[in-house]
């Protein structure tokens, strides 16, 4: 009894503000965070080699890149919240969802046909289902609410710094083995080069879980009256979504229609490169993971530190305010950017708009954690992100294709269907912000005054 007394007290030690430990783990979730983005999207890089072996269109690449994985990441993420709320192991939910994720990427490696890559590539979602929830919970445990948008930033830029060095190291490891002809191995036989590129990058997975096993679980703070006892089932957590259906429908749809709109960019923007501008795909992928790699980093953290700056100042709804403000300003370059005469101006624009819109990116994730009950966390994080698969990558990637195969009928217009896409969303997105303020505003002084009656009692 003794021993596990002095090893929550240690654990509770570890999560006050100040201590290393906390970033340690921030760090490690940022490491696993960028492997997945680079597992999911070194797809991005490998569309013109696949095309040309399998056979396939513009919509059945839009298919692999969005639907197959966001098909059951969002169903599975649904049981995974549920565990989340209610495990005290949560660092091991993550260590089997990435060994899982790896060895599907791997499998991706040894399709032969469509329908074994759309399998392979449902199993990376299935395994990938496993870590941002978990994550978001860890990170809002170990972290106060002023504090949070900056960690939760900070792990959030796993994802551009990913999705960016799959787009370098994919172009290198394309060039690589294509000069080598493919290769053949033991068991799995011959395999061509961007067979090869998803064998070696799912690899690494087994390093990324062993660091993981060194996470230690925090204690849950911020506890409000709607924490107290059983963790809810998944019919009492929807029940309350409908109670507050008028924050949580602000929140879901914007984060869903903003992830609608860059995931099917950035999905099909190397692609754009190539056809519109001639681009060589290595130098694509080097130009545009760059990009992603430094505007996409320095966003997001920016995007953190401005809200805890804001809040220090007494605003309490910074985070809703800042991606109001991004998803403004981002607008022009997102939608001239395709339309530009020259690849330099289009990367500048691209640069522009993913410098700004990146900085919304871990502050409207601790908007989310902010206004839900600790108990909750996980299986609210869980729908959020079935709605913002199922919308931002399996509508996203597939919205963007379909304009260019059903609208124009020109695989060469892809830059004016990613433009149209921007005009299209964009105001949409704003208005919702807009109008869903008041009740944003509202409820985050409905949990402070929930949290304040159970401190006090």
């Amino acid at each position: 009894m003794a021993s596990t007394a002095m090893d929550d007290q240690q654990v509770a030690e570890r999560s006050e503000p100040g201590s290393l430990y906390r970033w340690y783990v921030v760090a490690v979730l940022f490491i696993a965070y960028s492997f997945s983005a680079i597992d999911a999207r070194v797809l991005t890089l490998l569309v013109i080699p696949i095309k040309q072996d399998l056979g396939l269109s513009d919509f059945e690449i839009s298919l692999l890149q969005g639907f197959a994985f966001a098909m059951l990441y969002s169903v599975a993420a649904i049981p995974i919240g549920r565990l989340v709320d209610s495990t005290r192991r949560r660092g091991g939910i993550i260590v089997l969802g990435v060994l899982f994720w790896s060895a599907m990427t791997v499998a991706c490696g040894t399709a032969r046909s469509f329908g074994q890559l759309f399998a392979a590539r449902i199993g990376v979602g299935i395994g990938e289902a496993t870590l941002s929830p978990t994550a978001y919970s860890l990170i809002s445990d170990y972290f106060e609410s002023r504090r949070r948008a900056l960690a939760i930033s900070c792990y959030a830029i796993g994802y551009p710094i990913g999705g960016g060095l799959a787009l370098v190291i994919g172009g290198a490891l394309l060039t690589h083995f294509t000069e080598m002809g493919g290769a053949v191995l033991p068991v799995l036989g011959a395999l061509s080069p961007w067979q090869m590129v998803f064998v070696v990058v799912g690899l690494p997975g087994v390093f990324v879980a062993l660091l993981l096993m060194t996470i230690r679980e925090p204690e849950r703070r911020e506890l409000a009256a709607s924490d107290q006892g059983e963790i809810p089932a998944i019919s009492q957590t929807l029940a309350y979504l409908r109670e507050h259906w008028r924050v949580y429908g602000v929140l879901i749809s914007s984060i869903s229609l903003i992830g609608m709109l860059s995931i099917g960019v950035t999905l099909w923007y190397p692609t754009f490169l190539v056809r519109t501008y001639h681009m060589p795909i290595a130098q694509a992928g080097l130009y545009y993971g760059l990009l992603m790699l430094v505007c996409g980093t320095i966003g997001t953290i920016g995007g953190g530190w401005v809200s805890g700056r804001l809040m220090r100042k007494g605003q309490a709804d910074a985070n809703m305010r800042i991606v109001l403000a991004t998803t403004v300003l981002k607008a022009a370059p997102l939608i001239v950017g395709p339309l530009m005469p020259t690849a330099t101006l289009a990367l500048l624009c691209m640069g522009i708009g993913t410098l700004i819109g990146q900085g919304a990116q871990g502050v409207m994730i601790a908007a989310i954690q902010d206004v839900t009950p600790n108990r909750l966390r996980g299986q609210v994080m869980a729908l959020t992100l079935l709605m913002v698969n199922l919308v931002g990558l399996g509508v996203g990637a597939s919205f963007i294709a379909a304009i260019t195969d059903f609208g124009f009928g020109d695989e060469n217009a892809i830059r004016y269907s990613i433009a149209l896409a921007g005009a299209i969303l964009l105001p949409v997105i704003v208005t919702i912000i807009v109008m869903g303020l008041p009740a944003y505003r509202s409820a985050l002084a409905r949990m402070r005054d929930e949290r304040t009656a159970v401190s006090t009692s």
